[in-house]
């Protein structure tokens, strides 16, 4: 029954995708198709694809709504590459995965990344989710929990504060050069608070309450001490 199970699961997710690990699982071990496709990308021009994206969006809006329409399913494909390239990295040996991190991390873009991360976030800013009944605001909130809790499960708590607690030590180095991102970023955020009180007093400051009160808890009492009785009044001292 598992089996039959599995194999009607395999046949209804069949696509496009399916199509091409099937043809790739042929094609992968002919030299002659290895070389052809490293020649290819040898030849991927990132430049261009700002004047692909103009082509996309001015020339043909019928195309323009087409691609959009396909969106949800082109990201989720590559969310699940990218889980699954996780999953395999993850199991290689921290040198090496390292060594090809570093690989790809240095042939990045930081300044188009940045310009795509700044659109985005003005982007973000400026679409007014603050109300109520917004369906993109519902739509969010899903997504973010669907994220959070699967995130939380691939990482696992106690690796994930430390990871956040290792972050915050290198933000809080990088902050301290002037000329750095994080810097700039510090700075405005500072004066978004100081523009926004109601989120000083309503959200930050019950956030960095908690570390206080938890260390000012008294402590318990030693083995062999007893608490005092609060309820009954404290002996007369004689004389």
């Amino acid at each position: 029954m598992a089996v039959e199970t599995g194999t009607r699961t395999e046949v209804e997710t069949r696509g496009l995708v399916d199509a091409l690990d099937r043809i790739l699982r042929q094609l992968i071990s002919t030299p002659k198709f290895k070389e052809t496709v490293i020649t290819l990308l040898n030849v991927v021009d990132p430049p261009a694809a700002r004047r692909l994206v103009r082509t996309i969006f001015w020339q043909d809006p019928g195309l323009l709504m087409s691609v959009l329409g396909t969106l949800p399913a082109i990201l989720n494909t590559a969310f699940q590459a990218l889980a699954e390239a996780a999953a395999q990295m993850n199991s290689m040996p921290a040198p090496l995965l390292q060594d090809l991190l570093h690989r790809i991390v240095e042939g990045l873009d930081g300044e188009a990344l940045g310009v795509a991360a700044g659109g985005l976030a003005k982007m973000r800013l400026s679409l007014g989710l603050s109300e109520e009944g917004s369906g993109l605001r519902r739509s969010l909130s899903s997504l973010r929990g669907d994220f959070s809790s699967a995130f939380s499960a691939a990482m696992g708590d106690a690796s994930l504060a430390e990871r956040l607690s290792a972050w915050m030590a290198a933000a809080g180095e990088r902050a301290k050069d002037k000329e750095s991102s994080t810097y700039a970023f510090v700075q405005a955020l500072r004066k978004a608070l100081e523009k926004n009180p109601d989120f000083v007093k309503h959200v930050l400051q019950p956030l960095l309450e908690l570390p206080a009160k938890s260390s000012t808890r008294k402590a318990s009492p030693k083995s062999g001490e007893t608490k005092p009785d609060a309820s009954k009044p404290a002996a007369k001292k004689e004389g």
